[in-house]
């Protein structure tokens, strides 16, 4: 293995869960051979890509994935103002 590609994350509405995302600068991307197939790709600024694929949706869990932003504060004031709700801390 060299590095990691992509993660994939199943939502119920993907062009909020776009609008999401789009707050962290991912830049959406065409999607290849997967035709018919509801959902999107977006690409980082290191290349790495986010695939988002239409699934039901599923209990609280603890699956995640974690991004590293330039400046905390201000990303979490740009998730308030778009109404994305988030949690500060969580036992885990």
């Amino acid at each position: 293995m060299t590095t990691l590609l992509h993660v994939n994350v199943e939502v119920t509405d993907v062009p909020r869960a776009l609008a999401f995302y789009r707050l962290l600068g991912l830049a959406e991307i065409e999607r290849a051979g997967t035709p018919g197939r509801a959902g999107a790709w977006l690409r980082f600024a290191d290349g790495r890509e986010l695939h988002l694929s239409v699934g039901p949706a599923k209990p609280a869990s603890r699956c995640h994935f974690a991004v590293l932003v330039e400046d905390l504060e201000a990303a979490r004031a740009a998730f308030a103002a778009a109404g994305a709700p988030f949690e500060s801390e969580r036992e885990i």
